[in-house]
């Protein structure tokens, strides 16, 4: 009676993304099963090459006769937490900095990250992402975004945090894509320089000596309120309430003033996104676009002489795709009337190509 032994599941850590198995190290004598565990994913492999992707619950990946060329990649598909230090940023004013950078990121596509990373190394953990990523964030995602600014601004400005939340969606998404791994947040931390940190501390000695000065002026206009009350000057009280107003009415303008960047700040942001996504649906357009015109033996226009209504239906067609974007860029129309008005307007053009193609062919 033979008696096979229970199936194996993967040991994860939480530094480890992915790791190759061969089967060898798996549980069993004539049977070898794997347990794959919720947020996980396994690829069985055979010289190499995948054979079959195994989702949560027990799977059988080799028996007797299967030999040692068969291996299973473990894959860890829960968010990751990603903390690492970058270096080598310049401002505008040649300061370096340090900046504290955390992201949390998943495995989006498990077969990628195995033809990827997984090419190389039994073994991918944090740091090994990590590798990938480094030079790319401090070369395209945060360094163009710091040298616009001075030491100063990266201190108290809040636009900057969005400024890099806008380029990491858009650079780091793209090499991440590239090796199945997916952007789930981005923050960033800037640490300051030695020097511009005891500038701070004479800035704060100097606030400190504004308070003790506001403060003393406080007391003397305490002193000649009472005064006022017993008699021995007159007017004080209105100067007081006239100083207490005047205190009133500058902080108003600071909290409108705030509100207004505020504002501003959620504006840039907006525009930045809907210029982004409108690049995405037009080039997904293009695309469908081409294919089309392939299909019907449409290279482009170039080199086709329209006639008559057809050249000038062209192009109010073009002007209408154009207002059309406008339109949707400022948010005048809703993302489905727009798509769905391109996708009529390119139908027709379509159309008016192959009539105009065909026109040159009998003209020609």
């Amino acid at each position: 009676m033979i008696i096979d032994i229970m199936a194996k599941g993967w040991e994860r850590s939480e530094a480890v993304v992915a790791q190759r198995l061969n089967v060898f190290q798996l549980g069993g004598l004539f049977v070898k099963k794997i347990r794959v565990l919720e947020k996980e994913v396994a690829i069985l492999e055979e010289d190499g090459k995948p054979l079959k992707k195994f989702e949560r619950g027990e799977h059988k990946v080799a028996g007797m006769f299967s030999g040692s060329r068969r291996s299973v990649a473990f894959f860890d598909v829960s968010p990751k937490t990603l903390r690492r230090e970058v270096k080598d940023l310049w401002t505008r004013d040649d300061k370096e900095i340090l900046a504290d950078v955390e992201m949390e990121l998943s495995i989006s596509d498990s077969e990628k990250l195995r033809n990827s990373l997984m090419s190389r190394k039994d073994v991918v953990t944090l740091e090994d992402v990590w590798g990938e990523l480094k030079g790319g964030i401090a070369g395209d995602v945060m360094g163009p975004v710091v040298k616009k600014k001075s030491v100063d601004q990266l201190q108290s400005d809040r636009r900057t945090a969005r400024e890099l939340q806008v380029a990491a969606e858009v650079e780091l998404r793209k090499k991440l894509e590239i090796s199945g791994l997916d952007l789930l947040s981005f923050s960033a931390h800037f640490i300051l320089p030695e020097d511009y940190k005891d500038y701070l501390k004479s800035r704060g000695r100097m606030k400190e000596g504004e308070e003790k000065e506001a403060a003393a002026l406080e007391g003397e206009t305490a002193k000649a309120v009472r005064e006022r009350e017993l008699g021995e000057i007159e007017g004080t009280v209105e100067d007081r309430e006239s100083v207490l107003d005047a205190m009133e009415r500058e902080r108003i303008k600071r909290e409108a003033e705030m509100e207004m960047e505020e504002e501003e700040a959620q504006h840039d942001v907006r525009d930045a996104v809907e210029a982004m996504r409108l690049k995405e649906v037009k080039d997904l357009q293009k695309m469908a676009r081409d294919s089309k015109r392939k299909k019907l033996g449409l290279e482009s226009l170039k080199g086709v002489s329209p006639d008559g209504g057809l050249e000038e239906r062209y192009g109010e067609l073009q002007e209408a795709m154009e207002t059309t974007e406008k339109k949707y860029f400022n948010r005048k129309m809703d993302k489905e009337t727009f798509t769905k008005l391109m996708q009529n307007y390119e139908q027709e053009k379509t159309e008016l190509e192959v009539k105009m193609k065909r026109g040159r062919k009998k003209g020609g």
